[in-house]
């Protein structure tokens, strides 16, 4: 009885299972309910992925095997993605694979950096052309799904994706809008199409998603619907999305706990027991309501001087909650190989980073981020998006005209009020009332970085 009271309130089932004395169902009811949480993180990824794209298409900040450019940074309205930079303009395309390949020609990019990272199905980076990996003489690529046979057309080179749905988040570095115009110049060369539209036929529209999902709200961002969704509208979705998007080898083990647990079956319906009804809704519940309260979640992570660093992103393995929890706050993340994102939550004493303090980050001039590309620090509020403030001064970076120290050392301030000293509002980032979070971000990192022997400083609090 001891271990069922044990397993009843790890995964907060409360009284309901054992009010009738029956042990063994009980046990029972709190292992479907893990197995059930297990199925959630495995499948986040994926769901969330059609999401963010329908999500997407219908506020109309993606195009499905075609470019849709940005052409301006990110502020505190926008809520399609968590975690936005402000540091690059995007260029998103959403690739549906199913029908045939797409076409992605890139113009040379002279000195502007940039980097076209494409994720397949289940978030993991599976090709990054960019000034990292082909220099800034461009190419000509075909972008194909799992069940392509086709012949290769001469001087394309071949992307092979293992999902018939890909992202691609790509990123061309800018300054904002001093060199918006330089910028929009370089993403109208790109070009991305089908094909057979390659080939000269008529372009014809694509489909705005794989899979039907609940109805969406263009007001709400993709997670937080995901989180109020039923659970047979979570595993039935993500059932109808393995049909284009499979797993890998690795997850034949995870895919038949799933199906044994009644989360997956051939016509994606939950057929269910009566206890595996009860356990999986007691599961669910409370793993939404886990990965809602991600900060807790990264509480367990290590921390390297406060900051959590995530050093294997972008590929995943069968490490299903990392996975989930980097979709859940930064969908998108990079290969550390691109970029690497040390974050910070709380300050020395454990205490979470809030707009009613004052902190000061001291960068060492022997110790500035190592950076081949640049670097940038960005502040998000709670719900891990941009913050509003007067300023519209979401991050701050080397592209930005930063005071230095006379020793060549540099002093980033964030707080809510500006700081007295006029000299130093160069450097304030300004904070929200409540709290919020940053994120240093380290694009194309030396070494060092990825080897940890750089590590950010430790944030202090200014009394």
């Amino acid at each position: 009885m001891a271990l069922t009271r044990k397993l009843r309130w790890r995964l907060g089932l409360g009284a309901t299972a054992l009010a009738a004395g029956l042990t063994v169902s009980a046990l029972q009811v709190v292992e479907q309910g893990r197995e059930t949480a297990q199925a959630y993180l495995f499948a986040y990824p994926l769901v969330l992925m059609e999401l963010t794209r329908q999500h997407q298409a219908l506020l109309g900040t993606t195009a499905i095997n075609g470019f849709r450019h940005s052409r301006r940074f990110p502020d505190a309205s926008f809520n399609s993605v968590v975690s936005p930079n402000v540091d690059t303009l995007y260029s998103i395309a959403h690739f549906d694979l199913r029908q045939e390949p797409v076409v992605m020609s890139i113009p040379p990019t002279g000195e502007r950096y940039y980097m076209m990272p494409i994720m397949d199905a289940w978030t993991n980076v599976v090709a990054s052309p960019g000034t990292r990996t082909i220099g800034s003489g461009g190419g000509i690529f075909l972008v194909a799904g799992p069940s392509w046979k086709g012949q290769l057309p001469e001087g394309m080179q071949l992307l092979r994706i293992p999902t018939e749905m890909a992202w691609m988040i790509g990123r061309i570095r800018s300054a904002g809008p001093r060199d918006y115009a330089e910028v929009h110049t370089l993403q109208d060369q790109f070009q991305l199409m089908p094909l057979s539209v390659w080939q000269g036929a008529p372009r014809t529209s694509a489909p705005a998603g794989m899979v039907e999902l609940p109805p969406l709200d263009p007001a709400r961002g993709p997670d937080k619907q995901l989180a109020g969704w039923s659970r047979e509208d979570f595993f039935g979705s993500f059932c109808r999305l393995l049909r284009d998007n499979p797993p890998r080898a690795e997850d034949e083990t995870m895919l038949r706990r799933i199906a044994a647990a009644g989360l997956l079956d051939a016509d994606c319906s939950l057929e269910q027991s009566p206890l595996q009804r009860l356990g999986s809704f007691f599961g669910y519940r409370k793993v939404v309501a886990e990965l809602e309260d991600s900060q807790r979640l990264l509480g367990k992570r290590p921390t390297f001087n406060g900051w959590r660093i995530g050093y294997e992103l972008g590929e995943y393995g069968t490490r299903y909650q990392q996975r989930a929890l980097v979709a859940k706050l930064g969908l998108g993340a990079n290969s550390p190989e691109d970029a690497i994102y040390p974050n910070l939550h709380q300050d020395p004493q454990g205490q979470t980073l809030r707009g009613d303090k004052r902190y000061l980050l001291h960068f060492a001039k022997d110790q500035l981020p190592p950076a081949r590309a640049f670097w940038s620090l960005t502040l998000y509020n709670d719900r891990q998006l941009l913050s509003a403030n007067p300023l519209d001064r979401y991050a701050l970076g080397d592209r930005d005209p930063l005071r230095y120290n006379a020793d060549g050392s540099l002093d980033l301030l964030v707080q809510r009020q500006p700081p007295d000293d006029e000299q130093l509002r160069a450097n304030w980032l300004p904070a929200p009332d409540g709290r919020f979070n940053l994120f240093l971000r380290l694009y194309w990192p030396q070494p060092e970085a990825l080897q940890r022997q750089w590590l950010p400083p430790q944030i202090r609090l200014v009394q």
